[in-house]
This record gives C-alpha cells, structure tokens and sequence, in this order.
C-alpha cells in the first residue's frame, strides 16, 4: 500500500489521517489546529473552532488539493522565514483550488506533509537558498540606499534603520559572508555571534531570534529546523541596528511580526466579510507596513482568492483562524488586540 490520506468520510472533522507508512505500524492521525490552539484534545477548541469545523462537515467530501491545502495551513508559523510570503502562497493555492507549492511555512505541522513525499532534502534547500537570496538581495539594497518593497526588504531596512559607517561597515562583512549554496549553518553561526558579541555583548538570555544560539550547537550542520538561517540573521541584523538596546531589539522583532499579522489579517477578513478594506483607521505608528501597503496586500489578496464559494470561504475561514491566533499562547497583548472587529469572521453561508 503506498502512503496516502484516508478517505476524507472516515477523517474527524479537525483532523487528518495518513496510511500506508511502512515507518509505523498503524496510521497516523494529525490534528490540524495544533499550531493555533497547541493542544491536541478537541476540548481544547474554542466556539469559533467548532464552527468552521461544523462548516467543514456540511461541506461533503473535500478534494486531495484541498485537503493538502488545509494541511500545509496546520503547518503555519509566523516566526517561519517564509512569513508572511506563506500567507500569500496559501490564499494563492485557495483561490486556484490547487495544491502547487509544498513549501515548508512552519514546524507545527508535525510532519504530516512529510509523511506524504513532501519537504524533502531537495526542495529544503532549494527553500534555504531562495531565502538566503533575498536577504542578500534585501542587504545590497539597503547598502545603496533604495526603496523597500519586499517584506524581507521592508523587514531588514527597518532592523538596520538609517544608514551609517559603522553599520554599512558591518553590513558589508555580513553581504560578503552569506552563501545561499552553503548547506552548513555553522558559518553562519559564527558570523552572526561574532557580530552580536562584539556590538551587544551578553545576548544569552533574549528571546527570539537570539534564542537559536542557545538551541543550536556551534557544531551543527544543517539542523532539522530551517528557521535557524533567518533567525542568526535577524539577530545579527538587530544588534547591527540598535546596538546595546536590548529591549529595543526585541521590540523591532515582534512589531515586524504583528504589523503583517494585523495587515493580513484585515485584508483576509475584508474578502470573507465582503467589507471596504478603507474605511478601517489604519494605526500612524506603524514602522514596517503602511496603510498604502496594506491596500495592496488587500488587493492581492482579493486577486488571488477571486470568485467566493464554500470551500473557498471555510479554508479562508480556517486561514484567519490561524494567523490571528498563531503563537498566541503566551497571552501577550499584541497590536492585532485592539481592531477585533477588523479581523474577524462573520457566520458564513449555510
């Protein structure tokens, strides 16, 4: 029997099932709302759970893609160096009704893409390579002083901050270290504590990103988690930017993940609710994405889901779901707290 998912009228609602591993004696069941609420009992969900999974069962049977699809959502992260591009890929494979791009967004799916064939070695680092690229491609930006438009760009323009000689200096050592062909972490290790060392001295208690120095031996090769690459970085990157300014550091870090959480957000509730993204007072104080960019991320976001149905509406459902709530566990206040009525989802169609 060659691996495959169980037929999706044996499958409870919330979960999905592989068979035909011959790594394990009996199937294995993966619960798809783990990197949202992290628990695996369904008395655990939430009132808002139960009703898109209720949506789900009056839906009949789902197609393979869409499944797959729904899959690759459980394995959402936002602290993955692919974030928020996977939000983009996600309602781009929901709009198309196909699952074309098994890139890897996240740990949190515990491995049920891989049990079917998907994130092997090949496509990893081909994933690793193109992130690398793009933080090159962000640097050698910011060297010559041009105009963010990416995420990475709008990511490593505000980590750095103006420029300066000292941190062109070290910009330059970092744009010379990276190898997007390097499999090896370990060079990049290195590079990123020399760094932080030298310009923030004792770093070994922050949180993320310098917490990959703490779970990432100096002697690693290529770790099981990938997003150690983007995290030595972003460290890097930080210390370069605010020098000694610890609380400054982590504040950047966090405020670049919740501006694009609260953007998409918006933008992913506005097509569900059939909402004018502009009439919603976007905050002045935001540093890494603008009202003009959040139009933009709600036009694209319109464009690839494109004409509304059910299936559509449930996994767009299931997708804010789990980018509001990603990494919410730690009960912090977050930007995204204060526009509830912004980001939410209406009941949807019976």
């Amino acid at each position: 029997m060659c691996v495959k998912l169980v037929a999706s009228e044996y499958v409870p609602l919330g979960f999905e099932i592989v068979i035909g591993n011959t790594n394990v004696e009996m199937g294995q069941i993966w619960n798809l709302w783990w990197n949202v609420r992290l628990t695996d009992d369904p008395e655990g969900w939430d009132s808002e759970i139960r009703s898109i999974n209720e949506i789900q069962g009056r839906l009949g049977g789902l197609s393979i893609d869409q499944r797959l699809v729904r899959a690759q959502m459980a394995e959402f992260c936002r602290l993955h160096p692919l974030f928020p591009q996977s939000i983009d890929i996600l309602c781009k494979e929901i709009g198309d009704d196909h699952f074309s791009i098994p890139s890897k967004m996240g740990c949190e799916g515990r491995g049920l893409l891989e049990s079917l064939g998907y994130h092997e070695d090949g496509s990893l680092n081909g994933q690793r390579r193109d992130t690398l690229m793009q933080y090159v491609k962000s640097l050698k930006k910011w060297l010559r002083q041009g105009q963010a438009r990416t995420p990475t760009e709008f990511k490593v323009f505000g980590f750095l901050g103006r420029s300066t000689l000292n941190k062109t200096a070290f910009v330059e050592k970092v744009v010379h270290a990276i190898d997007p062909d390097e499999a090896s972490v370990a060079p990049l290790r290195t590079l990123a504590k020399e760094i932080c060392v030298k310009v923030c001295g004792d770093f070994d208690t922050l949180d993320r990103p310098f917490n990959c120095f703490r779970c990432i031996p100096e002697e690693a090769f290529i770790p099981k988690c990938q997003c150690c690459y983007s995290m030595f970085l972003d460290a890097c990157l930080l210390c370069i930017g605010t020098p000694c300014e610890k609380k400054s550091m982590l504040d950047e870090f966090r405020r670049f993940i919740e501006e694009n959480i609260l953007a998409y957000s918006v933008a992913i509730s506005s097509w569900l609710n059939e909402a004018q993204l502009r009439y919603i007072a976007w905050p002045k104080n935001t540093r890494y994405v603008s009202e003009d960019n959040v139009l933009r991320i709600a036009e694209k976001i319109d464009s690839s889901l494109g004409e509304r149905n059910e299936v559509k509406e449930w996994l767009t459902a299931c997708l804010l779901k789990t980018i509001r709530e990603n990494h919410r566990w730690h009960k912090r206040t977050e930007l995204i707290d204060a526009f509830s009525e912004a980001t939410r989802f209406r009941e949807l169609r019976q």
